[in-house]
């Protein structure tokens, strides 16, 4: 076919839509005429009423509410719900537009929440032309907030366990207990392993988790009084504690490397916190597997270790979800040749030594026998030198004079008889 032949063939058609056309934007701009003159003539606008809850699910809400305005109006106008709800310690009020009247959210009860609803009619570029006034309704929480848990978080392990902690409310009895319920998809389950620390800290084991949104509600029992529960909701997914990294080294350029658990691959969602004693910045936080240290003293010895987090976790404020440290490795110091400090230890070595040969030499007289004075003759002799003027033949002559008695005479010795026997 021919575009002539085909042209020919649309032109009979747009001719025959052109008048539904037509009637069509006439009944339109009708319409919201005879709208927007009746909004304008409407005087008053019911506010909605009995708020209620029809669906509780540790602390998730089903709210529902009647908008008392008649069918007149819901089909000459565009009606949409404005809900805003606040908790009693805040003063910031949250709020969205409802295209019906149901509203679902998860609240912390504990804290007790004021809503507020009201009916707004809007024209066709959804610009408010009438709204009513507010219908409040509070949800009050029951019991001493003062009996309620304190310090409450919760670990998770790899996406498949999980460990909460809290301690028990100050003004809480000695009698109370408290039980720990917790919800994924709607199923509620009640935690049964429990345990308590030295400290007095209480928590529950969850052995089987999913990696969806968990509400959980710890309420406490008492024969004295009631105890206030406790509502929260975490996200498994943007909050885990992994296993630590391996195989940490320090090379000989002192960049540090490690390795991702074995359960694990590396990427931009985790953050890694290094551990080096001795330095003035104790925790350093990189974005990656390796660092490069500086402002070292090489003769110093520092240990060196590292741990691993998710970086969504830094919003959840209440959630300590650091790994456990990895293997330490060290720096070792550098032994450097210093001629001061060994001078000075040969000093003290020779000094010592010295000290311990004149001790031994004094134990065994030694030095009396070497150094023994030698006699002064002058002094035992005085008349040799005085009187002789040293002379020691003369002086001897005259100390032993030989008299003729003193000569000497031969002497006959006889044999004796028996001798010659």
């Amino acid at each position: 076919m021919s575009q002539q032949a085909a042209l020919l063939l649309k032109i009979p058609t747009m001719y025959r839509l052109a008048p539904c056309l037509a009637i069509s934007f006439v009944l339109t701009t009708a319409l919201s005429d005879g709208s927007l003159e009746f909004l304008a003539n409407l005087t008053e606008l019911n506010p909605p009423t009995n708020i209620r809850v029809i669906n509780r699910l540790l602390g998730e809400l089903t709210l529902t509410w009647n908008d008392n305005l008649s069918e007149d109006i819901k089909n000459r106008s565009d009606v949409r719900y404005l809900f805003e709800h606040k908790y009693f310690d805040s003063h910031d009020w949250e709020h969205c537009r409802l295209p019906n009247t149901e509203y679902i959210e998860t609240f912390e009860l504990h804290r007790g929440v004021s809503m507020r609803v009201k009916n707004v009619l809007l024209d066709r570029k959804e610009v408010t032309v009438k709204e009513s006034n507010w219908t409040v309704e509070e949800i009050q929480p029951s019991g001493d907030p003062e009996t309620m848990i304190s310090n409450f978080s919760c670990i998770v392990y790899n996406h498949s366990s999980m460990n909460c902690t809290w301690r028990k409310g100050r003004r809480a009895p000695t009698d109370t207990q408290y039980i720990m319920y917790y919800s994924q998809d709607e199923t509620t389950r009640q935690c049964t392993h429990y345990f308590m620390d030295m400290r007095g800290v209480q928590g529950c084991h969850v052995d089987h988790i999913d990696i969806k949104e968990i509400l959980i509600c710890v309420k406490g029992s008492s024969n004295s009084r009631t105890i206030r529960p406790y509502y929260t909701k975490i996200d498994p997914e943007s909050c885990v504690t992994y296993s630590p990294p391996v195989n940490l080294k320090v090379l000989q350029n002192l960049t540090v490397k490690w390795d991702m658990p074995p359960d694990q691959d590396y990427n931009n969602y985790f953050e890694f916190e290094l551990n080096v004693s001795g330095l003035d910045e104790l925790l350093i936080t990189v974005d990656e597997p390796k660092y490069v240290l500086v402002n070292i003293n090489p003769t110093k010895r520092y240990s060196v270790k590292v741990r691993m987090r998710s970086k969504y976790c830094q919003e959840a404020k209440i959630w300590n979800n650091w790994s456990n440290w990895s293997n330490e490795d060290f720096i070792e110091p550098t032994q450097s040749f210093n001629s001061f400090w060994v001078l000075i230890v040969l000093v003290i070595i020779v000094t010592l030594a010295l000290l311990l040969l004149l001790f031994a030499m004094r134990r065994c007289k030694v030095l009396e026998t070497v150094f023994k004075p030698i006699p002064d003759p002058q002094k035992k002799y005085k008349t040799l030198f005085e009187e002789y003027n040293g002379d020691f033949q003369n002086w001897i002559n005259c100390q032993i004079p030989i008299s003729k008695a003193d000569e000497c005479y031969p002497v006959v010795i006889e044999e004796s008889p028996k001798a010659e026997a």
